[in-house]
C-alpha cells in the first residue's frame, strides 16, 4: 500500500487541502499520513490543528518549529528546527510521496529535507506570481525541488514550463480552494449571526489583512491603522476580522486588532474553513489582501477590495478592486463595491481535488 503524506503548516492551506485529504482518507489503495507544523501548533494563531481533528482526520506527526514571527531573525531558527524535526518524522513515516501547497516559508525546509531524502514532492499551486511578498521566491524554489506540479491555471503552467524547461509532470487542475464551495454544507445567515454575535439585519464585511513581507513593520502598521480608520466611517456595517497569519509582521497586526473595542467589530483568530466560506457567501465584500479574496471570492461573485501589493502579479478577476493602503483609497473602494458583483471562474470549476488525487495515484502506480 502506497503512503501519501500531506503536510499542512497553516489554517489557510489546510482549508485548500481538505478535500484532497478526504479523498485519500477513503481510498483503500492508499495509506494517508498527515503532518502538521507551523502556525497550526501556535497558541498565538489559534492552535488550528484542532480543526483538522474535528474534521475527523488522524494527525500522524506534529512537527513544532517553535514559531516566533515577531522577530525576523528568529524565523531562520524556526526553519532549521523544521528541517531537523521533519527529517525525523519522515524517517518514522517513510512516505512514498509528500504533498503540500503554496508558497509559505515553512515549505523551504520541508522541501529541502524531502529532496535530500529522495522523497518525491507533489506541489500544488506552483507557477503563480505574487511580487509583493517573499512567497514568490519561496514558491519558485519549491517548484524546482518538486516532482509533480499542479498549477491552477494555464498561465501558471506556462510559468512552470519556463522554469523547468519541460512539460513533464505539469498538470493544470484548477485551484482546489474552490472545491469547498461544492462540497461543504454551508451555514446560513442566522446560524452565523448567532455564532459570531452579529446583527442579522445589518450588512457585514469580512476583513483579512496580512503583512507585506517585503515591507517594514512601520509600513504594515500604517496599513492596518489606515484600514481601521476607514472602516470606522461605516457605523451601519459590522466587520468580522480574522487575524493575520504567521508571516513576519503578522503578530504586530494581530496585537493592534486585539486593542480594538468597537461594537461593530469582531476579531477572531480563525473562523475555520466551513464558517469562513459560509461567511464569505453573506458579506457585502471581502476587504484586505488575502489570496482567498483573489481566488475564492470570484467564484461567488463577491466584491473584493485588495489593499496594497501583497498580491501584486496575480491575475485580477473582474470582481476585485485594487487600492493603495491610504484611508481615502480604501473608503472610495468600499463606496463602489456594488459595481463589482461579478462571477469570474478564471481559477477553476471546483473539481481540482479529484484531478490531483488521480494524477498522484497514477504516478505512484508507475514508479
Amino acid at each position: 500500500m502506497k503512503k501519501v503524506c500531506i503536510i499542512t503548516a497553516a489554517r489557510s492551506e489546510y482549508g485548500v487541502l481538505r478535500w484532497i485529504i478526504d479523498l485519500f482518507s477513503h481510498d483503500k489503495d492508499i495509506q494517508l499520513q498527515l503532518i502538521v507544523t507551523g502556525s497550526h501548533l501556535s497558541k498565538e494563531f489559534g492552535l488550528t490543528y484542532h480543526f483538522i481533528e474535528e474534521d475527523g482526520y488522524k494527525i500522524d506527526e506534529k512537527v513544532d518549529m517553535e514559531l516566533n514571527p515577531q522577530d525576523l531573525y528568529s524565523i531562520p531558527k524556526s526553519m532549521g528546527l523544521c528541517a531537523e524535526r521533519m527529517g525525523y518524522a519522515f524517517s518514522r513515516l517513510k512516505p512514498d510521496i509528500i504533498v503540500f501547497l503554496g508558497d509559505r516559508y515553512e515549505l523551504l525546509p520541508i522541501a529541502s529535507t524531502a529532496l535530500i531524502l529522495n522523497i518525491p514532492i507533489a506541489h500544488i499551486s506552483g507557477g503563480d506570481i505574487t511580487e509583493g511578498a517573499i512567497d514568490n521566491e519561496v514558491r519558485n524554489a519549491v517548484s524546482m525541488m518538486s516532482t509533480l506540479h499542479f498549477p491552477g491555471t494555464k498561465e501558471s503552467a506556462q510559468n512552470l514550463f519556463r522554469m523547468l524547461n519541460t512539460h513533464k509532470n505539469i498538470y493544470t487542475v484548477g485551484e482546489p480552494g474552490l472545491d469547498s464551495f461544492l462540497k461543504y454544507p454551508l451555514m446560513n445567515r442566522t446560524e452565523l449571526a448567532i455564532q459570531l454575535q452579529l446583527d442579522e439585519e445589518k450588512k457585514w464585511i469580512l476583513v483579512t489583512l496580512h503583512s507585506e513581507t517585503k515591507k517594514s513593520i512601520e509600513y504594515n502598521m500604517m496599513m492596518v491603522e489606515n484600514l481601521y480608520t476607514a472602516i470606522q466611517q461605516y457605523p451601519h456595517i459590522q466587520f468580522v476580522i480574522t487575524k493575520a497569519n504567521s508571516d513576519f509582521g503578522g503578530s504586530q497586526i494581530n496585537s493592534f486588532w486585539d486593542t480594538i473595542q468597537d461594537e461593530n467589530i469582531r476579531v477572531i483568530a480563525s473562523l475555520g474553513q466551513q464558517r469562513y466560506l459560509s461567511f464569505m457567501h453573506q458579506v457585502e465584500c471581502v476587504l484586505g489582501n488575502s489570496s482567498s479574496g483573489i481566488i475564492e471570492a470570484p467564484f461567488l461573485g463577491i466584491p473584493v477590495i485588495n489593499i496594497g501589493e501583497r498580491q501584486k502579479g496575480r491575475h485580477i478577476c473582474k470582481n476585485v478592486i485594487c487600492c493603495s493602503p491610504d484611508i481615502k483609497s480604501i473608503v472610495t473602494s468600499i463606496n463602489k463595491i456594488e459595481q463589482y458583483r461579478i462571477i469570474d471562474q478564471y481559477w477553476g470549476d471546483g473539481k481540482a481535488s479529484e484531478r490531483i488525487v488521480e494524477h498522484i495515484k497514477d504516478f505512484l502506480n508507475n514508479n
